[in-house]
């Protein structure tokens, strides 16, 4: 039997405005249908080999994408429903199962909010907003608060043990001698990047080394320090903020999850809460 966590309702309820915000986001800023179709048709005609089957139309892509945005908002807003949860996963998925036919490549790029956005629906995270109605009896307990805090956790450190393991696989140990993390300052770095770049080898070295070894053992960080999970949010975001600083690369959709999960107290939750009721009256 897991050992439960305090604070893990409200945790998840933090969770929840977290991934609803970030896929409102995502879905905002998505390009829209008609640009797709057209660079599909650009790429098409010079003969580019892909995934043509089961691509929507402008049409289809657009409602699903509103589809998504409309029922993400009002489940992220506290409204408590099957058919809502139902619908906000499966057409964000579809969202990103198009839209990802546009670059295999980046196929997986931000899935992690596909998976944040299904084991919330496991269960009912509203926290404090479940006291405005009756809570969901299949999934309203501590222990199922628990189980489910505990995957989004793993699953946000398997992210990182996944990025180091493929450094692994496709460059080997030679991955930390530097080169390639000096090359990546030096052509993509910011003007803090590309000053490291120029610094000696070493340096990269080191920060290759440390970076493979914050991937590889963040998971067994995540149990070392289980009670301190702040010191582990707070590592995560020192690792994104430094990438941010150095190649403009912030993966903002995976560290932001930091928050809810590690960093913030169980007890921002209720002020959380508040604003969302003060949001829904207006």
């Amino acid at each position: 039997m897991l050992p439960e966590i305090s604070g893990a309702r409200q945790r998840l309820a933090l969770a929840r405005l977290t991934t609803g915000l970030a896929v409102l986001n995502t879905l905002w800023h998505l390009p829209p249908g008609d640009a797709l179709v057209d660079e599909w048709s650009r790429t098409d005609d010079d003969g580019a080999e892909g995934n043509r089957g089961g691509r929507l139309t402008a049409e289809q892509y657009e409602g699903l994408r509103r589809l998504a945005f409309v029922s993400t908002a009002a489940w992220t807003l506290g409204v408590e429903s099957k058919a809502l949860k139902f619908a906000a996963n499966v057409s964000f998925a579809a969202v990103q199962r198009h839209v990802a036919q546009f670059d295999q490549r980046a196929w997986n790029y931000n899935s992690n909010l596909n998976v944040y956005l299904l084991l919330l629906s496991l269960t009912d995270s509203r926290g404090s907003l479940a006291e405005e109605g009756p809570a969901d009896d299949d999934g309203s307990s501590d222990g199922v608060a628990t189980a489910v805090l505990l995957a989004m956790r793993l699953y946000y450190g398997c992210l990182y043990f996944q990025s180091g393991l493929s450094k692994l696989l496709l460059s080997g140990p030679a991955w930390a001698d530097g080169r390639t993390l000096r090359g990546s300052w030096a052509e993509l770095g910011t003007r803090a990047g590309k000053w490291i770049s120029r610094r000696p080898m070493t340096v990269a070295a080191a920060a290759s080394a440390a970076t493979l070894a914050f991937e590889l053992l963040f998971p067994a960080a995540q149990i070392a320090f289980r009670k301190r999970p702040r010191a582990v949010g707070l590592a995560s975001l020192a690792f994104h903020s430094s990438i941010k600083a150095t190649m403009d690369i912030s993966f903002w959709h995976h560290a932001v999850h930091a928050l809810p999960l590690f960093v913030l107290d169980p007890g921002a939750e209720r002020h959380a809460a508040r604003l969302l009721r003060a949001f829904r009256r207006r």
